[in-house]
């Protein structure tokens, strides 16, 4: 069992604040020992914010690090409770086009609380299919299947298993943005450049339909949900974009050499 698997698993037993310490302690740790993803960080944030903050590092790990723990207590009685209190702001978007029992493709791009926005919308009754990477460590894999899946929630075993789960009115996703598995295309907005895995949208044309941005994040002490309308991918970097200058602590900003301009 890998050490990640163990963390994940211990976290997931802990009480929520100690877990909170514990994946706090372990990114920063991480982080104070990763000096190229340090440069990596501070660099990405003068592109798309102008700013350059040599200690922003500390207060975005301190962040994931709280947001990690959250998630990975997603199927706990507090994650159930946050997912039950959530504003979904874009919900009515959302669900007009189920109503018109469409297929929706959605992605979360490593933003906030991603982990949690299958549950979100699948406590209104939506069939959701995860469409994931596979992880080499079968232990890890194991857990965060079990923390994803739910009754309403599938885990897609492959990309025909996504492909499959859109011919129902449904939710496919979530994208994530900094992938290393698959194609990927070059996207260009507000004068930033990224490289964005280009599966979701693949996924969406495939239906006739475009890819719908969406994003979750604690707010005073609540889930909030921002929905985006669907679009190409110069829509869905404006999204992102949008999200990360308003919040950039919940976005993970390394880990993306040679993906951002």
């Amino acid at each position: 069992m890998s050490l990640s698997a163990v963390a994940l698993a211990l976290v997931r037993a802990l009480p929520e604040e100690p877990a909170a310490l514990l994946t706090r302690t372990i990114v920063l740790c991480y982080l104070a020992l990763r000096p190229d993803y340090r440069r990596e960080i501070r660099r990405n944030l003068r592109i798309i914010t102008g700013k350059a903050t040599r200690w922003f590092w500390v207060r975005n790990g301190w962040r994931l690090g709280l947001n990690l723990a959250l998630m990975a207590r997603a199927d706990s009685k507090g994650g159930y409770a946050l997912v039950d209190r959530a504003v979904v702001r874009g919900e009515n978007l959302t669900r007009k086009v189920l109503e018109q029992e469409l297929h929706v493709t959605m992605a979360s791009f490593h933003f906030g609380l991603w982990e949690y926005l299958p549950k979100v919308f699948s406590r209104s009754g939506c069939r959701v299919t995860l469409a994931v990477g596979e992880q080499r460590d079968p232990a890890l894999a194991a857990e965060l299947r079990d923390l994803r899946s739910s009754q309403c929630v599938a885990v897609a075993r492959g990309i025909r298993q996504a492909i499959k789960a859109g011919r129902e009115p449904s939710i496919t996703g979530f994208m994530l943005d900094n992938t290393s598995q698959g194609a990927q295309t070059w996207v260009e907005w507000g004068g930033v450049r990224m490289r964005l895995p280009d599966i979701g949208f693949r996924l969406a044309a495939r239906r006739g339909a475009r890819l719908m941005p969406a994003f979750a994040r604690l707010e005073r002490g609540r889930l909030r949900v921002d929905v985006y309308p669907p679009g190409d991918e110069q829509v869905a970097l404006r999204a992102l974009l949008e999200q990360v200058r308003e919040k950039p602590d919940e976005w993970v900003w390394w880990g993306k050499a040679g993906a951002i301009e």
